[in-house]
């Protein structure tokens, strides 16, 4: 009797550490997809100050024969997106206090000199697989994905917290884990403190 209450905590111990070994493992696998697309697109918004995260920057030039005069028509301009190299809808156009031609195309603009007919073309192009996935770490799409996310979220600091119980001994979170797991915390804190 005294035998079964002294180890009945224990045993009661290792089923609690077997069930967090069990879901860790199966919903670590599961959310090695979310991890990862927030990893990579982690890194990309970190450095949206460097460099559009989202959009490339194409410039082009090129030359045209166009005629100066003091205005031009829709189907003038739309002419001369016709003899360009991409394929470029047109949205609208004026003339600038320089007398250059400004033209607005979808995502991006053109500007054209006429007396010199030189042109340059500027525009964005998403780039791809990391706009779409910057939009889901950022969560900017449909409604439905911001419950979804939060939900994965939810898994994962499932994964990340039951981690911490699963070994025991001088490697579990009485020996070097409990070192290693406040270094983890100090590193935010310090910048936290220094730079908020």
């Amino acid at each position: 009797m005294f035998k079964t209450i002294i180890f009945a905590p224990k045993l009661k111990r290792m089923k609690v550490r077997k069930f967090l070994r069990n879901w860790h493992r199966d919903l670590g696998y599961f959310t090695v997809g979310i991890l990862v697309i927030y990893c990579i697109s982690g890194i990309i918004l970190n450095h949206r100050h460097d460099f559009n995260p989202d959009y490339k920057i194409y410039f082009s030039e090129f030359n045209t024969n166009i005629q100066q005069k003091n205005s031009y028509t829709k189907e003038e301009i739309k002419d001369i997106l016709s003899e360009l190299d991409r394929e470029v809808l047109y949205k609208k156009h004026y003339i600038t206090n320089k007398g250059n031609i400004k033209v607005f195309i979808e995502s991006g603009e053109v500007e054209i000199n006429p007396i010199t007919g030189e042109g340059a073309m500027r525009y964005l192009q998403r780039r791809s697989l990391i706009y779409e996935m910057n939009h889901l770490h950022k969560a900017t799409i449909i409604k439905t994905w911001k419950w979804v996310s939060d939900f994965l979220t939810i898994l994962i600091l499932f994964v990340t917290i039951s981690g911490l119980f699963i070994l025991k001994g001088k490697y579990g979170l009485k020996g070097r884990g409990w070192w290693l797991t406040l270094l983890g915390f100090l590193v935010p804190l310090f910048f936290m403190i220094l730079y908020i």
